[in-house]
């Protein structure tokens, strides 16, 4: 059997010892215990021949050790894996592609103090090529700013010392930064999302004319964010503002109540029960502050309300019946009139 790559074979009866520099991703046999049956390894093609995966240990001096056995035919083969010079070159450019990723990942971490500037889109599209966290990079480059600001704010305290006036174009850029960079804090910090800068949008957009517009467009629309949403139908302003309104539209003449079921089939016995006893909650309680604190107005129009409540919940079980606090909501449910 000819190993390919940088592979090394070693025959040992039916078993083939193969070791690789890469992990292959296969997965040894599962042996059977007293709770579980026997579950057969990878099944690998070599050469029009089927092996099993039986063990796969790690090599002290790294790299991965598999042992394979001819394949038994009482498994069932689920998935095959073919060994042979394609794959194995597509598993090195896979092990490649993967290193540089992660080269660009570090890389684009430790300039977080620059990349963190860069427009948010592309902040998103290196976040999802990389593996990185945007709203983080962009927090690294708030900080950064906010130690420059630091810089800028003491070299015009010394001119204060010196008595003379600091340049007015010390003090502009560090209005321009604080401003600027108190935004982006609060958006990063509030909404945990990335935000670049204005000379960092300017910087990139630049970049990206020069190189032929092949990288990410800094005015592209993410997806997601680019979705119109259509206009409200008039019939479902209605019904959700039917809905909205309902519980208060209890509280209306029975025959208003009656216009309102005929034009939008409202139906008023789980509303108005709720509504009934909620306010009876209320006038309950106070009934029993007004004769705490001997108001005797108070506790007439309380006891009023409570007795018409007791009433209506009395008469709702058969036909809708209104409040005398309709008066007070009838301006907000006109437009349903």
């Amino acid at each position: 059997m000819t190993p390919y790559g940088s592979d090394r074979a070693r025959v040992d009866g039916e078993r083939i010892v193969l070791s690789s520099r890469l992990p292959k991703g296969w997965t040894a046999r599962v042996a059977r215990t007293l709770r579980r049956s026997e579950f057969p390894g990878t099944a690998v093609l070599w050469e029009e021949r089927y092996f099993e995966v039986i063990e796969a240990r790690m090599l002290p001096q790294g790299g991965v050790e598999y042992v394979l056995e001819p394949w038994q035919e009482h498994h069932v083969m689920r998935v095959v894996q073919q060994y042979d010079e394609p794959s194995e070159a597509a598993r090195l450019a896979e092990h490649r592609a993967q290193l540089e990723r992660e080269k660009k990942r570090q890389s684009a971490n430790l300039l977080a103090l620059l990349t963190g500037h860069l427009p948010a889109v592309v902040q998103n599209s290196m976040a999802s090529d990389l593996g990185l966290l945007p709203n983080r990079i962009t927090f690294v480059s708030v900080l950064g700013v906010y130690v420059a600001l630091v810089g800028v704010v003491l070299w015009i305290v010394t001119f204060m010392m010196r008595g003379a006036p600091p340049p007015v174009k010390l003090v502009l850029l560090a209005i321009y930064l604080g401003i600027e960079n108190t935004i982006r804090f609060a958006i990063v910090y509030t909404q945990s999302r990335p935000i670049g800068s204005f000379l960092g949008l300017i910087a990139y957009t630049a970049w990206w004319l020069a190189t032929g517009r092949r990288a990410t467009s800094p005015f592209k629309v993410e997806k997601g964010l680019d979705v119109r949403i259509s206009e409200t139908p008039e019939e479902r302003k209605l019904h959700d503002s039917l809905i909205l309104r309902e519980p208060f539209l209890t509280l209306l003449p029975a025959e208003q109540q009656a216009r309102l079921a005929e034009r939008y089939g409202y139906a008023y016995r789980g509303p108005a029960t709720a509504m009934a006893v909620l306010i009876l909650v209320f006038a309950s309680i106070g009934v029993a502050s007004s004769i705490h604190r001997q108001a005797v107005v108070s506790t007439l129009i309380a006891a009023a309300l409570a007795g018409e409540q007791v009433v209506r919940l009395v008469i709702m079980r058969q036909r809708p019946m209104g409040s005398i606090l309709g008066w007070l909501v009838r301006p907000f449910v006109r437009k349903l009139l």
